[in-house]
């Protein structure tokens, strides 16, 4: 199992509890849906955290170094355009 792997399932689940746990807030005491409101709150919860993952991304992206990343390292590299197996 990698690591990308297990970060993406604590993410769905982190995601799924707290999506529960809003939807949960806004049922009112003996309804068996939540109201309106709830799913709404719901949603702009999940686009807050979509915004926050995306900035944070974003700004990793661009301080990676040019040393690890494989777009421009120079010619002649494993990994870029050739393979590096023998006999290709």
């Amino acid at each position: 199992m990698s690591f990308n792997y297990v970060v993406r399932s604590v993410g769905y689940a982190l995601g799924s509890a707290i999506g529960g746990l809003v939807l949960a807030a806004g049922t009112a005491t003996g309804r068996l849906f939540p109201n309106d409101a709830a799913y709404t709150t719901a949603a702009l919860v999940g686009v807050a955290a979509m915004a926050i993952t995306t900035m944070a991304g974003l700004a990793l992206a661009r301080r990676r170094s040019p040393e690890t990343n494989p777009s421009t390292a120079p010619v002649g590299m494993p990994g870029l355009g050739r393979s590096s197996r023998t006999g290709s």
